[in-house]
C-alpha cells in the first residue's frame, strides 16, 4: 500500500461501487435504506475518517518526536474529527437535538449562556487552528508540496478533491436519474473517505521506512576509526 497509494484505493473505489451497484439492481430499497441518511455507508464513512484522524494523530506524533512539524497532520487530523462529528451527528446523539448548528444560537427558547457556550465551541478551535497554522505557514507550505509530489499525498488530496466536489454538487447529485436520492453522494463521501485512510496510511508507512533506512546510510557513511 506504501507504494502504490493510488492503484490500491483505486481497486477499493472500484469495489464499493461495484458492490452498491449490484444492490442497487438486485434490491432498489435495499440500496436506499444502506445509502440514505444514518445508513450503513454514511456510518462506514465515520468510520474511515475516524480511521484516518488516528492514522494522521500516529503520524503527527512521529513527525514530532523526530523534530520535525506536524502542522499538515494536525490540521488534517481537525477536518476529519470535523466530518466524523458531522457525519454522526454526534451533538443530536448526546443532546438529543442539533447544537452545532445556527438554528440553535438563535432559538430563543434555549437559555442564553447555553448558545453562547455553543457558540464559543464552534469557534474557538477554528482560531486557534488557523493561528497555529498561521505561525507555521511555512512549515505547511512545504508539506503540501511535499504531498503534491508524493504518491500518497496526492491520494489524499484526490479525496479531498472528491469530498469537496461532492458537498458543492450535493443538490444535483440527489437528482440523478434511476438512483435513490443519497446514494451518489454518499457513495463519492465513502470514496473519498477511502482516499483520505489509504493515502495517510502510506504516508505513515514510508515515515517508517525513511527512519529505518536513514540510520543505516549513515552508518554506511560513516568513517571507520
Amino acid at each position: 500500500m506504501a507504494r502504490h497509494p493510488a492503484r490500491v484505493a483505486a481497486i477499493l473505489s472500484a469495489l464499493v461501487v461495484i458492490i452498491v451497484v449490484v444492490v442497487l439492481a438486485v434490491d432498489r430499497d435495499l440500496a436506499d435504506r444502506v445509502t440514505h441518511e444514518n445508513g450503513a455507508v454514511e456510518w462506514l464513512q465515520a468510520a474511515l475518517f475516524a480511521m484516518a484522524a488516528f492514522i494522521a494523530v500516529r503520524t503527527a506524533h512521529h513527525l514530532w518526536r523526530a523534530g520535525a512539524s506536524p502542522v499538515f497532520e494536525v490540521l488534517v487530523t481537525a477536518m476529519l474529527a470535523g466530518l466524523v462529528i458531522g457525519e454522526i451527528d454526534l451533538d443530536r446523539l448526546i443532546f438529543g437535538r442539533k447544537i452545532i448548528y445556527t438554528r440553535f444560537l438563535v432559538d430563543t427558547r434555549v437559555w442564553l449562556g447555553w448558545r453562547a457556550l455553543a457558540l464559543l465551541v464552534m469557534t474557538l478551535p477554528p482560531v486557534v487552528l488557523a493561528l497555529y497554522a498561521l505561525r507555521r505557514r511555512r512549515d505547511l507550505v512545504a508539506a503540501i508540496r511535499r504531498a503534491l509530489v508524493e504518491p500518497a499525498g496526492r491520494v489524499f488530496i484526490a479525496g479531498a478533491i472528491i469530498f469537496g466536489l461532492t458537498e458543492v454538487l450535493e443538490k444535483p447529485l440527489g437528482r440523478v436519474p434511476g438512483l435513490p436520492r443519497y446514494m451518489a453522494e454518499e457513495v463519492l463521501e465513502l470514496v473519498a473517505g477511502l482516499c483520505f485512510a489509504v493515502g495517510l496510511y502510506a504516508r505513515w508507512r514510508l515515515l517508517r521506512v525513511e527512519e529505518k533506512v536513514r540510520p543505516g546510510v549513515e552508518g554506511r557513511c560513516t568513517r571507520p576509526r
